[in-house]
């Protein structure tokens, strides 16, 4: 496949020769068409290179020859630059007289400076459907959201493209179906920094509490201690002005 691609539905065969003409990227017509749910459904995409102005468009002809023959279902307006990993989109259903059994025709339009960064070029990609109603649709999908550059994987919320979507892994050129849910990677460095940031913290906030209830324990026997010293002046201040009282001679001798 060329820098980004159908994971899932299955893309026409690929061609290094034919993946920059329009409007497929690939020798070859509609063959073996993926049965796609008439609602709720979703794209899995793979992005071996970084794109972007990314079109998600769709035909209902049987053999779409040229560009005109799509119609947008995704503008690139509101498709990210993405980076590479694994991407999961939601898809509009199709209009009402779109019936279970009408074939169509998915493409991937988009621009990228491929591996070589030699310059910018317009890449496509199609995939050959057959609509199906949703309660008949059984087959499991893994579409999931995955960055390559961060090892982040989330599930693609508010997409299920099957009652029971899986999700894994993939490097290139596919997605694998792993357990179902979001699948486990290892944590990545920015994870790992904000756990211990949170734990350095905790230790912080726990010794400044420590520090603080020492020094009141402190201050209260400081204060206990500067009260009886000043009881013991009192008293002894007391004694001397007694002293001195006693010993003042009278008038008469």
């Amino acid at each position: 496949m060329g820098p980004a691609g159908f994971s899932w539905p299955s893309a026409r065969a690929w061609s290094s020769t034919d993946d920059n003409t329009n409007p497929c990227g690939s020798p070859d017509g509609p063959s073996d068409r993926t049965d796609f749910p008439l609602t709720n459904g979703a794209v899995a995409l793979v992005i071996n290179e970084e794109s972007y102005n990314i079109n998600l468009a769709i035909s209902y002809n049987s053999d779409p020859s040229t560009n005109a023959d799509f119609e947008d279902l995704v503008n690139y307006s509101n498709f990210p630059v993405l980076e590479p990993g694994n991407e999961c989109y939601s898809v509009p259903n199709p209009a009402s007289g779109v019936k279970s059994g009408q074939n169509a025709t998915l493409q991937l339009m988009y621009r990228s400076a491929g591996s070589d960064d030699s310059e910018n070029k317009t890449y496509y990609a199609c995939a050959d459907i057959t609509y199906v109603d949703l309660s008949s649709f059984t087959e499991e999908v893994s579409c999931y959201n995955y960055s390559k550059s961060t090892g982040v994987t989330s599930s693609a919320s508010g997409v299920a493209p099957t009652p029971a979507a899986t999700s894994g892994s993939s490097s290139s050129g596919g997605s694998s179906s792993g357990s179902s849910g979001t699948s486990s990677h290892e944590l990545s460095g920015g994870a790992i920094a904000g756990i211990v940031i949170a734990i350095v913290a905790v230790v912080m906030i726990a010794a400044s509490v420590l520090i603080l209830k020492r020094w009141r324990k402190r201050e209260r026997v400081w204060k206990a201690r500067s009260a009886k010293l000043r009881m013991d002046e009192l008293k002894r201040a007391s004694k001397d002005a007694k002293g001195t009282t006693t010993s003042v001679p009278s008038a008469e001798a």
